[in-house]
Formats: C-alpha cells, structure tokens, sequence
C-alpha cells in the first residue's frame, strides 16, 4: 500500500508517517516550503505549496497513491484569513489536483480536521458526538469546518473519511510542555481551566485512528472523533503528568481573567509584528473557555475497531520520557 501524507513533517503527520511505515507501507510526504526540515526515518519530502493544485499536480505525487492522509494544517494564527489560508485553501487545492490526475478513480482520504470544527460539548456527563449539529469555535474551528465541508462536496472526496481529533499530546508536541514543566515543579497552574475537563489522546493511538479511517470498510463519508480518554478534568492531567516525574502537586493557580486577557493581546501584537504566530494569542485563549472539550470515540471504536493502546498514566509517563531524552525538560 502507499500512502501520501501532507503535513508529514509536523507532530501529528510525523507520527503517522511512523506508523505507516511500522505496518509496511510505502509512504510519500508532501510539506510546505516553510515545514521543518525532513527527520523522521531519513525519508525525504516533496516540498510544494499545498494551496497551488497544479503544483501538487505537476509533483507526480499523487500517483499510484492508495490512500491520501491530509495532516496538513494550522493551529495558529491570529487572524480568520490565515485559519482560512492554512486549513481551508490546502484542503481544496488536494481536492482538485486529485480530480486532474486520477480522473474517475481517486484514492482513499482521510481529512484530519479538530473537535474545534464541531465545538465543544454542552455540558458535564454529555460528550460530544458526529450526530451533534456543529457549532465550530472560533476562527480555527470555522477554518477546519469549512475544510470539512469542501471535501464533503468536491467530487474527488466521496471516498474520503474525517477524523477529529480531541486535544492531541506525545513526543514532540509543544502545547502540552509547560504542564510538564510545571507538573515536575509540583505546581498546577490552570489558564482559567481550572474546573474544567477535556478529551485527550495519545499521538502514537490517534496515528491508528487514521490508518484505520483510511482503510476500513464503510468509512468513507463518515466523520469519526477520536479521544482515548473522554472526560479528564484539567486537575487529574497535571496529576498525572506530576506522578511521571516522582513529584505531587503542592501549589495550585487559577490565572485571573485579566492576566489572560492581556497575554492573549500581547500575543497578538508580538504576531503581527514579528509576523509568526504564537502559542498564546485571543483566538487560542476563546478556545479555552468552553468548560467540557469532550466527545466521544464510541463510533471510532465500533467501526473502525480502535482504542488507546495503553492507559492515561503510561501515555503522560513516555511522553515527559521523550520530553527528558530530547532535551525539552
């Protein structure tokens, strides 16, 4: 089998790229002109605009391809027209560039979108499901909906499945570090998190979600969330991440709205001047918010036959050990 994995270079497509090649694919990865160089397994990258079909088209990249896995995309901007140009534009430029090379015989696909893209749940005890009505939050939520939506209508996307992925965290993500950081410092410190609860899974399970999405029976068309814990209050992740460094939570801090406030304006202005986006920035800090980011995975478990690997402690413990192996703690 051979895959094409666009975004193959970032956190989440380096782990499927791992993945794939562990279950004895041939994998081509598409990255944009400003990804990280080229690293996992020593494979190297097509890099082209993923906003240009025929560039896409013109790579040869397509061919012979059995199943397209689209990563590809941002999680920070700080305006609705980067969202839309990162998320948006890419998906609809693959979308087309398959229809010219592969005619009536397109590939697989799978469209890596967010739980953003539906919002989050409406209350305690209620996850979110793929039958809820969306409410996308925000304009990263807004971007990888209407990403969603244009494989639902592209003609080129009829045997494509979506996944979304609840909050993500493992070997070489940056979001989650600083509850790392501060966990092994035995202090909790909650961006006005602290009475919430969100949905999490492990890179490494949310790599076979894809795999799966892309090959089995019946997904095609469907939308499936993948969360291997579904309901963790934002106390018990620190805990966890605290017990991996032989450490207990001593100190607490519920950051001020005020506080929030001004570091997600900051953020911004640092971004439009610098022209990069931030971690910390307004649309980030709405994110957070909503008190349950939590959906289900019952679908993804009955039809496509996934669950987490390994349990919430054992995932928090290798990923600090990936975290102290590289360096980043």
């Amino acid at each position: 089998m051979l895959a094409l994995v666009t975004g193959a270079s970032g956190f989440v497509g380096s782990h499927l790229v791992e993945a794939l090649l562990a279950a004895g694919w041939r994998v081509r990865r598409l990255a944009r002109p400003a990804s990280p160089p080229a690293a996992a397994a020593g494979r190297a990258f097509t890099v082209v605009p993923l906003d240009d079909a025929a560039a896409i088209a013109r790579s040869g990249a397509l061919a012979d391809v059995d199943v397209v896995f689209h990563v590809a995309g941002v999680t920070r901007a700080h305006t609705a027209a980067r969202f839309a140009a990162g998320n948006v534009a890419p998906t609809r430029a693959l979308l087309d560039a398959i229809a010219e090379t592969r005619g009536g015989r397109p590939p697989r696909g799978v469209l890596v979108s967010s739980q953003a893209a539906a919002g989050p749940a409406d209350g305690l005890g209620r996850p979110r499901t793929e039958d809820d009505a969306p409410a996308p939050a925000g304009s990263y939520g807004a971007s990888k909906r209407a990403a969603e939506a244009a494989v639902a209508t592209h003609p080129a996307g009829a045997a494509w499945a979506t996944v979304r992925p609840s909050a993500v965290f493992g070997a070489r993500d940056r979001d989650f570090l600083p509850v790392f950081r501060h966990a092994g410092r035995g202090l909790a410190a909650y961006p006005g998190t602290r009475g919430a609860a969100l949905s999490l899974v492990h890179a490494p399970d949310l790599a076979r979600a894809l795999v799966l999405a892309g090959t089995a029976a019946g997904s095609a068309g469907r939308s499936y969330f993948v969360a291997g814990w579904e309901e963790v209050p934002w106390p018990a992740l620190y805990e966890a991440a605290a017990r991996a460094a032989g450490r207990r939570i001593r100190l607490s801090v519920d950051l001020p709205g005020w506080a929030l406030a001004a570091a997600g304006a900051a953020g911004d202005l640092w971004s439009a001047a610098a022209g990069r986006d931030t971690l910390v920035g307004r649309e980030k800090l709405a994110l957070g918010r909503p008190r349950r980011w939590t959906c289900s995975a019952a679908r993804a478990r009955r039809e496509l036959g996934w669950a987490p690997a390994a349990g919430l402690g054992e995932a928090v413990a290798a990923t600090r050990d990936w975290y102290r192996t590289a360096g980043w703690l």
